[in-house]
């Protein structure tokens, strides 16, 4: 029976073979991280208007604040489940109060394709957290009415995480508060 004996000194060591394993392993590790951090999502401060599969229009907040600015005061009501700092523990309605700074969710279509109000029916909002609502075209042509903010009493809204740089959709018409899509992402036009 013939043995076949190991000559370590041809070829590349087990050694060397496991520090190359565990370089290229790191390596991957950091290409997977980068491409994770930046294909991860929507991202705050950014706002994407599409219709189907084609997007129409993205704006950062530095490109919205270069449309017709304008400030709304609101009271935003949230009904609570015993957290909002009532002792009692009861259900309540705590109220805050707002002076936001955006511009016109009109005024943002418009820059794109002032025709856009006439080809679709619908806007649907969607936030970082994946909340959404509908609203009827309508709503954003009534005057005054539906508003793209990125600013509270003069100071950028904050992320989801409480950095510095969101947007918010808030509507005038109404007075609860309750129509507002936070840390807003994308707008879906139908």
């Amino acid at each position: 029976m013939d043995e076949t004996k190991f000559d370590g000194s041809k070829g590349i060591k087990p050694q060397k073979w496991f520090v190359a394993g565990v370089v290229l392993l790191g390596l991957a590790v950091v290409v997977f991280s980068f491409l994770n951090h930046y294909n991860s999502g929507p991202q705050e401060g950014t706002l994407v208007i599409t219709a189907g599969d084609t997007t129409l229009g993205c704006f950062t907040i530095a490109e919205l604040k270069k449309l017709p600015a304008v400030e709304k005061k609101m009271v935003v009501q949230s009904n609570c489940d015993g957290s909002c700092g009532n002792s009692t523990g009861n259900n309540s309605v705590e109220s805050s109060e707002h002076k936001f700074t955006g511009t016109s969710l009109l005024s943002v279509l418009n820059s794109i394709d002032p025709g856009l109000t006439q080809k679709y029916n619908k806007v649907i909002t969607r936030g970082v957290d994946y909340y959404s609502q509908v609203l009827e075209m309508s709503e954003v042509l009534q005057p005054d009415n539906v508003f793209i903010a990125y600013a509270d009493y003069g100071k950028p809204l904050k992320t989801k995480a409480g950095g510095e740089g969101s947007l918010q959709l808030i509507m005038g018409s109404d007075k609860t508060g309750q129509h507002i899509t936070n840390w807003l992402v994308s707008l879906e036009l139908q």
